[in-house]
């Protein structure tokens, strides 16, 4: 999870590097009234010009720094931490295949970012599709795994809160994330164009988030957990441990 943070984090830096000491202008802390007037803007030498209208693209354009090559590799680093966790908890088979699923869409989206317009060309109803399977396979995930719990009282509480934010964490291209993302970046900033400037460090910093506190759940969390099954010795390794 620490390495598909860190992907996503340079994936965003390279993608609005143009803007770079622009990013808070039309913001509270930089309103466009502060920014540079007319007279200002042609003084600028070419170079500058030129990183002013890149940045301009960068927000007027419809490619986020959620569709590198990068940050197609953070989506399979998330997705590869849930399946391995799942697989790795002694569950049964059939709960294993259905909590597995949020795992699975995130790979499903990153093969699509990948292939992208090659094969899809600019319609995006199959990625929305995929951005909204990763939320819709999480909450079916979360269904199994609590019915799985109700058969089980004894299993603390907690240890099913640990697994939601690990499944938090590593959900964070799903659709309910990128629009509550864009929701609160276009109000941050008046530069709200397509994409505001900023846009794909809020997902940085929920993986960021989830992987630390998953971390300290490692070192925190007891022996006995949610991955002991039913009618089995309750010795064994614990949730964030397995």
């Amino acid at each position: 999870m620490l390495a598909s943070a860190a992907a996503a984090a340079w994936s965003t830096y390279l993608h609005w590097l143009p803007c770079q000491g622009r990013m808070l202008r039309g913001t509270i802390i930089q309103p466009y009234a502060d920014g540079p007037s007319y007279e200002d803007f042609a003084k600028l030498d070419p170079a500058d010009k030129a990183r002013m209208f890149s940045c301009e693209a960068r927000m007027a354009g419809d490619q986020g720094p959620w569709e590198s090559e990068l940050d197609v590799v953070a989506m399979v680093l998330a997705g590869v931490a849930w399946i391995t966790l799942v697989l790795g908890l002694r569950w049964q088979l059939r709960t294993k295949r259905v909590a597995a699923l949020p795992g699975l869409a995130t790979l499903a989206l990153a093969g699509a970012m990948a292939i992208g317009d090659a094969v899809f060309g600019r319609d995006g109803g199959i990625l929305m599709i995929l951005l909204v399977g990763i939320d819709l396979s999480a909450v079916i995930a979360l269904i199994a795994i609590l019915a799985w719990l109700v058969r089980e009282p004894d299993v603390r509480i907690r240890s099913f809160l640990h697994l939601v934010v690990v499944l938090w964490g590593t959900t964070a291209f799903g659709a309910s994330h990128v629009m509550a993302e864009y929701a609160i970046m276009i109000r941050f900033s008046e530069a709200n164009w397509d994409s505001p400037p900023g846009t794909g460090y809020l997902t940085v910093a929920v993986i960021t988030i989830s992987a630390v506190l998953t971390a300290i759940m490692a070192l925190r969390t007891p022996q006995r957990g949610v991955d002991d099954e039913p009618h089995q010795d309750h010795q064994s390794g614990s949730l964030t441990l397995a």
